[in-house]
């Protein structure tokens, strides 16, 4: 099967590997789509401390099962699933009180184990989910996304009379205005960013208003139009956010 391999930092490889036969407990996943993340290039940069090389990159992906190991039930073989891509043991305390993202021995696919930019990947059964016939494909491969969208935003806890800023129109961003209108049902969305080809993307998404920042500061634009965010959600995570987020009052962060 081919892989795309990164070798070392700022090496990258299509090689020739082997199939992978699952372990117990495994099923093997033939890859449909995988989506390129920011955290991709960070690893292929070198930029990320925990990545392993050489290492088989892309945690965004899904595909259908075609094979399973032993005590996974044979009925899983032809599933089109999505691949959670933090690998957790289940017993260890973490584990024990629902955290399993900061297990005591995590592994995130494509940065500490194999990922998915591959032809086949290896999975634990547990973590490839069944997608339902309804979600396309071109949809499929955003759930991993759309899941740290969906997280993120019930922390939240929006109603739908909440006037909502979100700082950032990246993906994440993207999904997280999906996620306020589409769930939440939010009246009024606010995206602000400084690149005005995303925040044209932030209006296809449901956006009420988008600001590009990039020239005024935002605390300016909000003082003269008379808007007051009441739930502020950060998905551009620049260390300016934070001080200008937590000089709101009576605002959620």
């Amino acid at each position: 099967m081919k892989s795309i391999l990164i070798e070392k930092p700022n090496q990258l490889a299509i090689v020739e590997r082997e199939i992978p036969t699952p372990s117990a407990g495994e099923v093997r996943v033939k890859v449909k789509l995988a989506g390129i993340c920011g955290s991709d290039s960070h690893i292929y940069r070198g930029h990320n401390p925990f990545a392993k090389y050489p290492r088989v990159i892309g945690h965004e992906f899904f595909g259908v099962i075609d094979a399973v190991g032993d005590g996974v039930e044979s009925a899983r073989v032809g599933e089109r699933v999505a691949v959670d891509p933090v690998v957790s043991c289940g017993h260890c305390y973490p584990c024990s009180i629902g955290k399993p993202n900061v297990c005591m021995t995590l592994a995130v696919l494509g940065v500490h184990a194999d990922g998915g930019f591959s032809e086949y990947a290896v999975v634990p059964a547990k973590n490839a989910w069944k997608i339902p016939e309804a979600v396309a494909d071109q949809y499929a491969v955003m759930i991993e996304p759309f899941t740290i969208a969906a997280n993120v935003t019930g922390h939240g806890q929006p109603t739908e009379n909440d006037t909502v800023l979100v700082y950032g129109a990246g993906p994440i961003g993207l999904t997280i205005v999906q996620v306020l209108k589409g769930v939440y049902n939010v009246k009024n969305v606010i995206v602000a960013d400084r690149i005005d080809e995303r925040l044209e993307k932030a209006k296809e998404s449901g956006a009420d208003w988008v600001i590009n920042n990039s020239q005024t500061p935002l605390g300016e634009i909000f003082a003269e139009k008379g808007i007051k965010p009441t739930l502020i959600i950060d998905a551009a995570c620049h260390p300016s956010i934070l001080k200008e987020a937590v000089t709101r009052p009576c605002t959620r962060f």
